[in-house]
């Protein structure tokens, strides 16, 4: 897939950046993508990080009767989990010669340093395209990373001349390839509902409160009237305790729309959710709770599974506690970011990108989901 180029500033509220390579850094991990899909980014994960869940039995309170009385019922739980991140990288080379004949060619170097794009705007666009790559790449590990993928043997890069079935096959491979590299959210919710399905009191165990069919066209108002309402309902007591405002909704882009068409006809639903549509303000929520759209996950699912398998569901949806899902990466060491040069030996400009991921959850409790 192509990916558009745009020039944006990069904004960052927490550790001191120092290079150019770390503003991009910090751009993409910083990202508004991540909040709205209810992650939350640890940084300065080295290699793993432990995550705490700490709680204690209610119901000890007695009356009191005389001196010296302890109720000693209660009694504190922790568990703990692991983040753990590991080593992700980017890195191609660019022979500065596919510019010829083009309207970058105007950008290009002159004399025997004709074929180094370093210090010239060539290389400022490639910056910022391989960022986007990046920014998108890391998306599409941290939701929908599996390790049990095979990518399979590398198919030649296509050339001008291959066919549509040869272009195919190679971005098959390229996708599977990146897929591969870790488990995403969805693989470990994926596992967190056999967990449930297997023992109801596993505590990474995750409720799958609706059951969507992935054929039949959608029902009028199903995503308002039954998928919403399920997963309201299917909180667990903890999870209800947390206040709405600190919830999200997530859906998949099919499901969005079939709420959006709800919300089109004033005569079915509250003024205040009309007026999104009106004024061309606002936001949709559900019982006070912010409901999102992600595209990702229909053109995510498109692919190397079998017919049935959960991952090649288009219809997903889930409600998360904010940060309830947390993704890990290290912005700190110097080894971490971008990089660019020229090689003489090759007469290749070279573009690296050096980073950690990782993703995790505290507990099955901060998270309700349907597909």
């Amino acid at each position: 897939m192509a990916i558009p180029v745009y020039i944006e500033s990069a904004t960052y509220a927490g550790n001191q950046v120092d290079t150019p390579g770390d503003v991009i850094k910090r751009g993409v991990f910083n990202t508004q993508d991540l909040a709205m899909l209810g992650f939350t980014v640890r940084e300065d994960v080295v290699v793993r990080e432990q995550m705490y869940l700490l709680s204690a039995q209610e119901n000890i309170t007695r009356k009191r009767t005389g001196c010296g009385e302890r109720t000693n019922t209660g009694r504190l739980i922790a568990r703990e989990k692991w983040l753990e991140v590991e080593n992700m990288q980017i890195w191609d080379e660019i022979c500065a010669e596919d510019f010829g004949g083009t309207f970058w060619e105007l950008y290009r170097k002159k004399g025997g340093d004709v074929n180094n794009l370093d210090g010239t705007l060539i290389q400022d666009v490639l910056n910022e395209l391989y960022s986007n790559i990046w920014k998108r790449d890391m998306l599409t590990i941290v939701q929908f990373g599996d390790t049990s993928i095979n990518p399979g043997v590398k198919p030649a890069t296509p050339g001008p001349e291959a066919t549509s079935a040869e272009k195919a096959a190679y971005q098959l491979y390229m996708l599977k390839a990146t897929l591969a590299s870790q488990d995403g959210f969805w693989k470990k919710v994926f596992t967190g509902v056999g967990l449930k399905n297997a023992d109801a009191a596993d505590p990474d165990g995750i409720v799958r409160a609706v059951t969507i069919d992935q054929a039949a066209a959608l029902p009028e108002h199903y995503t308002r009237d039954v998928l919403l309402p399920a997963l309201y309902n299917g909180q667990s007591d903890l999870m209800d305790e947390v206040d709405d405002s600190e919830k999200r909704f997530v859906l998949s882009r099919s499901l969005y729309a079939n709420l959006e068409a709800s919300l089109r006809n004033p005569g079915v639903t509250l003024e205040k959710a009309y007026d999104i549509f009106r004024d061309g303000a606002g936001e949709i929520r559900f019982n006070g709770i912010l409901v999102v759209k992600n595209k990702l996950i229909e053109q995510r699912a498109l692919t190397p599974y079998a017919a049935g398998d959960p991952r090649t569901f288009k219809r997903r949806a889930y409600l998360i506690v904010d940060g309830g899902f947390q993704v890990g990466t290290d912005t700190i060491q110097e080894s971490q970011t971008m990089k660019t040069w020229y090689s003489d030996d090759t007469d290749l400009n070279n573009i690296r990108i050096r980073y950690k991921l990782g993703t995790q959850y505290v507990d099955g409790d901060v998270l309700v989901v349907a597909y």
